[in-house]
């Protein structure tokens, strides 16, 4: 029977579940339609790789205040333009780190197993890194605990105890989601699955809610619904983050994981139909403002001011520099970043000796998606 106060030892292998998920074959089908629209949506953008920087940082900063490690856009911006970072942007940043370091390793390998997942933990847990090695025999337990009204700590769960144990699960894990000839379920409610099994091993001392959002990401990739990493559930855990936690609880009580497997599920749906939403927007502000009617009214040759437009679509900030890399005299460079001022697309600050460029208008676009959520 299960109990909070004891090691989960006895968490079944993912492998051998039996379930019926008739159920939620249209909530699945309906998330893969969705997942594709956006994947075909971010391929028509002419650089995908506008969304890429900007998007991994608005899902480090929604996945890292899940732990309550909160910053704000321009704190991790400006930390990423002058490497000079405050402390909660700092670990922030240290989230992409490991969304990259994930995306590499899958994308060189096509699938990525126990070894890997240690990788993309190491940046967001520095301290203790690798697997739990908490030894048997020991009062050496890794413990979930939340603070009652009255002070004293509530276990809530005691994951499985033993690394033996660990890497077992993990390696089952792996192979639940990847061999699809062996086990029949829709890939999306494997990915569900595969969740709360990871978040159940809890096979790390810390940062193991961030690795396992990382992981779903990583298998969307993996099972070819996205071309790039640029579907972030964290919004969504946030918006509903009582419900997500009691039904880890839940699920792990009572062996049932038909309501865990659809909260995923709509989690992934939800987050693809608004992300749709941000990519139209990109697209809708690329449109404009590399219209040639548009830059001709500017002071400048056509070429240069459409290169300049994309690498403004690039970064949240833009600096000169960024701008002469594409071979133009710093001088029109300078002159080109101060029409886009003008023309309400950029905002000039003064930090130090050197000025930066804020893309105000592509920032709104995700600061509607986080004040939504707060």
């Amino acid at each position: 029977m299960f109990d909070p106060q004891k090691p989960y030892n006895d968490l079944p292998l993912i492998s051998t579940l039996e379930l019926d998920t008739s159920g939620l074959s249209k909530l699945a089908e309906d998330t893969r339609v969705a997942i594709e629209i956006l994947n075909y949506a971010v391929n028509t953008l002419p650089n995908p790789g506008i969304l890429l920087d900007t998007l991994a940082f608005q899902e480090a900063q929604a996945s890292s205040e899940i732990e309550n490690i909160v910053t704000t856009n321009d704190d991790l911006y400006r930390g990423v333009v002058f490497d000079d970072f405050t402390p909660e942007a700092k670990e922030v940043s240290q989230y992409k780190d490991a969304l990259f370091i994930g995306y590499h390793r899958m994308r060189d390998k096509g699938a990525i197993g126990p070894g890997d997942i240690e990788e993309i933990n190491r940046p967001v847990n520095l301290k203790q890194p690798g697997i739990r090695k908490n030894l048997m025999g020991f009062d050496d337990l890794t413990r979930i605990a939340s603070l009652k009204s009255n002070g004293e700590l509530e276990i809530l769960y005691t994951p499985p105890h033993g690394t033996e144990l660990l890497q077992k699960l993990l390696i089952d894990m792996l192979e639940f989601v990847y061999e699809d000839d062996i086990y029949l379920l829709h890939p999306l409610i494997k990915i569900a699955l595969a969740h709360y099994q990871f978040e159940s091993i809890h096979p790390f001392r810390d940062g193991n809610g961030r690795t396992g959002r990382i992981l779903n990401i990583l298998f969307l990739c993996q099972k070819g619904y996205l071309d790039f990493p640029i579907l972030y559930a964290s919004s969504y855990i946030i918006q509903h983050k009582n419900r997500y936690y009691d039904l880890l609880r839940e699920t792990r009580a009572s062996e049932t994981y038909e309501a865990f497997i659809e909260f995923m599920l709509r989690s992934f749906k939800e987050t693809a139909e608004k992300t749709l939403q941000i990519v139209e927007g990109i697209h809708s502000l690329l449109r404009q403002y590399s219209d040639k009617e548009f830059l001709s009214t500017l002071k400048g040759q056509m070429v240069p001011l459409q290169e300049t437009v994309n690498v403004i679509f690039r970064k949240a900030y833009v600096r000169i520099s960024d701008i002469t890399a594409l071979g133009i005299h710093r001088q029109t460079a300078a002159v080109y970043l101060d029409q886009f001022v003008d023309q309400g697309l950029l905002r000039k600050e003064r930090v130090g000796r050197d000025n930066i460029y804020k893309n105000t208008r592509m920032f709104e676009l995700f600061e509607t998606e986080r004040e939504e959520r707060s």
